[in-house]
């Protein structure tokens, strides 16, 4: 089932970017999984994902309070709004006063995206080196800086490890030799997810979002996955639209805070 599997891909693939984070610490149990990383912020840096629907939802919350309390951690909870399978997860986390901060639609896309022209003076490689990593979430902090997020959730990745690792591809684009734009793949499940696209504004209007985006969705297709996916911001949303990626249903971030 789509749904389920990019689910999955998503929780997989924060596991993954926690692995990044030399002070992160994450708890997988049989269901569930915690991730509290270096940032302190409740919404980006600590998350909680239940990744098997029959585990009790009230044990769930309870847990994951206990967790991020004894770090003195709010920490932030993602609910499929839409799916049955959440609504016992939505009411005990409301229950336990929970509310919601941020919603984020789940997009998927079915087959490969169509690669268009770029830009005069544009071109996109494949990041392989620690110096483009060092571009990478330079990059990652200055554009995600529009749309809330401060910039030293990015501040302690570094390395190119984690970004060419077997199950990810991850892409700058260059305007005039100078890298502004970024996306990333990590397959999972026979799942492409999208993660960390970002445009610094003096890019922005010239069609690189788009472009890296397809390169990286397509990236995923050659790893094996049979559907690309993504959480959408307000500001990505309506480029995912226009290369044909659908809304399945929307995540609610509910959010615990600080002890």
């Amino acid at each position: 089932m789509p749904h389920r599997r990019a689910h999955l891909n998503l929780v997989d693939s924060s596991r993954q970017l926690f692995e990044l984070d030399p002070g992160a610490t994450v708890e997988a149990g049989p269901g569930w999984l915690f991730g509290a990383g270096s940032p302190e912020h409740p919404v980006i840096s600590n998350a909680a994902f239940r990744t098997d629907d029959s585990v009790d939802a009230g044990e769930f919350i309870a847990r994951a309070k206990s967790f991020f309390g004894e770090r003195g951690r709010g920490f932030t909870v993602w609910v499929r709004g839409e799916e049955p399978e959440d609504r016992d997860l939505d009411a005990a986390a409301t229950s336990a006063g929970l509310s919601q901060v941020y919603a984020m639609p789940e997009m998927v896309l079915n087959s490969r995206a169509e690669a268009r022209p770029l830009p005069d003076g544009a071109e996109i490689r494949r990041l392989t080196s620690d110096e483009e990593a060092e571009d990478y979430w330079r990059i990652a902090a200055a554009s995600y800086v529009d749309i809330g997020w401060p910039p030293e959730v990015f501040g302690f990745y570094e390395g190119a490890d984690g970004l060419t690792a077997d199950n990810v591809v991850a892409f700058i684009a260059y305007l005039d030799n100078e890298p502004v734009s970024i996306a990333m793949t990590i397959v999972s499940h026979s799942v492409a997810g999208i993660y960390w696209v970002g445009s610094l504004e003096q890019a922005r209007g010239e069609g690189l979002g788009r472009a890296i985006t397809a390169a990286a969705t397509n990236a995923g297709f050659d790893l094996g996955a049979e559907l690309a996916s993504l959480q959408a911001s307000p500001m990505g949303k309506p480029i995912y639209s226009a290369m044909g990626y659908e809304t399945i249903f929307e995540y609610r971030l509910l959010m615990s805070p600080p002890p």
